[in-house]
């Protein structure tokens, strides 16, 4: 592409596309993303956790509703077991800092634009003080991006990727003076 790179029309064009996502744009990196890493409000925090992921064009192209495919996605073995590691390493990260955990025993399922995701929103009650940053910290990185056991399958990624991610699948967000904050985790760059 020639020509100057306009982020703010990419970012309202992406909100406008993608508005369950966050957009954001970060030293050059613009992105949506859906995955909500932490959100601390007041005392009482909240993980998206998202794996589990059926492409909509092409279920399109193979005659499928909509419905049919969010179905089999709940049906089917091998997303639901990937999406239990993620949500477990969500609860097990949050458990350090958080009492009343609320894990839902069954995944719903986010319809975006492009994709439909497994989702579950683990809900908790903050019994320290810990603020966003520290809680992202905590959390991140998750078994939805990394996998699990999280340091063996880094090192396994970083000995067979053959390339640095850089910012990419890093937390992305904001905090107050008050620890209060939102960090998603930055896909769909």
């Amino acid at each position: 592409m020639d020509g100057p790179l306009y982020e703010r029309y990419l970012l309202e064009q992406m909100h406008l596309d993608y508005p369950q996502c966050c957009t954001f744009p970060v030293g050059g990196l613009i992105g949506a993303t859906p995955d909500q890493l932490v959100r601390r409000e007041v005392a009482k925090d909240t993980s998206r956790d998202l794996s589990g992921t059926v492409d909509r064009h092409h279920t399109a192209q193979e005659g499928r509703s909509d419905e049919d495919a969010a179905a089999a996605l709940l049906a089917s073995d091998k997303d639901l077991n990937e999406h239990a590691y993620a949500v477990t390493s969500v609860a097990e990260a949050l458990a350090t800092h958080c009492t009343d955990l609320v894990v839902p025993s069954q995944p719903d399922v986010l319809r975006l634009a492009n994709v439909q995701h497994l989702v579950t929103d683990v809900r908790a009650r903050l019994a320290d003080a810990a603020p966003a940053l520290a809680l992202a910290a905590s959390l991140h990185p998750t078994a939805a991006v990394c996998g699990t056991p999280t340091e063996r399958a880094r090192s396994l990624i970083r000995s067979t990727e053959g390339m640095d991610r850089g910012r990419y699948a890093g937390p992305v967000g904001w905090f107050d003076m008050h620890g209060d904050g939102e960090f998603g985790i930055a896909l769909r760059c």
